[in-house]
């Protein structure tokens, strides 16, 4: 034992090396750190063996052992302690809500230097901090603390590192950390926006550029890309722009935001997944607006007379929760393609006349027990999705559908269909289950449906493999 510990530089390494095997024991992120402190180890080690053969004179090689030992434990002091290093958040006494530090806009403050590894930051009231310091600049790791010295709850502090947004209408970008304390807010997002907008108006500057654009292109123009970006609110300009279509899926927007309204060459608006409660009655400001899409919202009703909408055609309120059809959809005058996907309809009887130039409806993944007489009003539906609904017969009132091309209506407990889907003469495709069809059945489905392509699935053993 004493040949193992009789140095300073053995102890070291003997204890570099332990603190590294427990290090690999934890199998976790010290694993790596483990491995590399016992390489350090067994280094040290090494050094140890070469000062024990070339150094001979007793006293120069405990002075030189003296200095790397003492220098060792300073570098892996001053190492821990820079590992260490952190932000010191001081919030303000019973702070709620939304607070966070704005990054990189020139002219403002920099944040406080960093003392004995630690950057002390107070939140001020209000919760919002600008600076012209760079999130590059300060230590990646925070802890928090009231000003009252109060107990920290850390599971209540949200805190969302890098936050950022693009300021489209110009190359600038601005980044932030947010901290959401107890009660949602945006407070701090609105005055990013408010930035961007100075920003634009060469009033404010930032040291961050853009690196990829949200305005890209495809071959029908150019659209904005601004899906999941958790963003509250959009910067003015935007009738600059001069795109075709708005993506703005996945964000936290609580109404359509105003500027989109100056858009003028608008055609798609894809607002999809965002907690929008009340439909936007000024869409008639829009004149170009072909398709919208308010899918996964929280409207459930529409208040507002749509008739005016004569360029819109696509209509998409998907996964809404709905029971009860809109009946201001009806009120679109040239509406051709309505997905209703994902609701809770339970028959057809929401269908009427003013459906009549419908060519696409989507409606599966409903409750939808039969096909109902409301066909009638469906001549010109060219494509009918109705899987993944409690359908049992394809009955006689299909030949309603004349122009039908597309059905698919597997995920159906299809027992029985009706020999006037013969009459569907311009139909090119049908996915049906055949759990309880026989074979007779599909040999006359061919024979009443000959230049149709077929296609069957077992739905019990679909189910049976998720």
């Amino acid at each position: 034992m004493k040949r193992i510990i009789n140095s300073p530089l053995k102890i070291l390494g003997l204890l570099t090396v332990i603190f590294g095997l427990l290090g690999v024991l934890t199998f976790s992120y010290f694993f790596f750190v483990g491995i590399y402190l016992v390489v350090i180890g067994f280094f040290i080690y090494l050094i140890n063996f070469l000062i024990h053969k070339f150094l001979k004179d007793k006293k120069l090689y405990w002075i030189t052992q003296s200095v790397l030992a003492t220098t060792y434990i300073i570098i892996a002091f001053v190492t821990y302690m820079k590992w260490q290093e952190h932000n010191y958040l001081i919030f303000p006494k019973d702070f709620k809500g939304q607070a966070g530090i704005i990054f990189g806009i020139e002219g403002y403050p920099e944040l406080p230097k960093t003392k004995f590894w630690k950057k002390t930051i107070k939140i001020p009231k209000d919760g919002i901090i600008i600076t012209s310091t760079k999130v590059e600049d300060i230590p990646n790791s925070v802890r928090f603390a009231y000003s009252d010295n109060s107990e920290v709850k850390y599971q209540d502090i949200n805190w969302e590192p890098n936050f950022e947004i693009d300021c489209i209408v110009s190359d600038s970008k601005i980044k932030s950390w947010l901290f959401q304390v107890d009660k949602e807010s945006s407070i701090v997002k609105e005055v990013m926006t408010s930035l961007c907008n100075e920003i634009a108006a060469n009033k404010k500057s930032s040291f961050y550029k853009s690196e990829n654009s949200v305005v890209w292109s495809d071959n029908k123009g150019k659209y904005l890309w601004l899906h999941n970006r958790n963003l509250t609110s959009l910067p003015e300009g935007l009738g600059k722009l001069n795109i075709y279509k708005a993506i703005l899926t996945g964000n936290n927007l609580h109404e359509i935001p105003e500027q989109i309204f100056d858009i003028n060459s608008l055609e798609d608006l894809i607002l999809a997944v965002n907690p929008i409660s009340v439909f936007p009655c000024n869409l008639s400001r829009l004149k170009r607006l072909k398709s919208i899409s308010v899918a996964e919202t929280g409207i459930k009703e529409i208040n507002c007379d749509l008739s005016q909408l004569d360029s819109l055609e696509h209509f998409d309120i998907a996964r809404n929760g709905l029971t009860k059809f809109p009946d201001q959809i009806k009120t679109i005058p040239n509406l051709t393609w309505l997905s209703l996907n994902s609701n809770q309809f339970t028959d057809f009887s929401f269908i009427d006349s003013r459906l009549i130039h419908l060519e696409t409806l989507y409606l599966y993944t409903n409750k939808v027990k039969r096909i109902s007489r409301e066909t009638k009003f469906l001549v010109n539906l060219k494509e009918l999705l109705i899987f993944d609904n409690e359908i049992e017969s394809i009955p006689d009132n299909i030949a309603d559908l004349k122009n039908l091309e597309k059905l698919e209506i597997w995920d159906n407990p299809i027992k029985s269909i009706s020999p006037k889907i013969a009459e569907l003469t311009k139909l090119k495709s049908i996915r049906i289950d055949d759990d309880f069809l026989t074979q007779t059945d599909k040999d006359n489905l061919k024979k009443l449906l000959p230049n149709c392509e077929i296609n069957y699935q077992t739905r019990s053993v679909k189910k049976n493999a998720l």
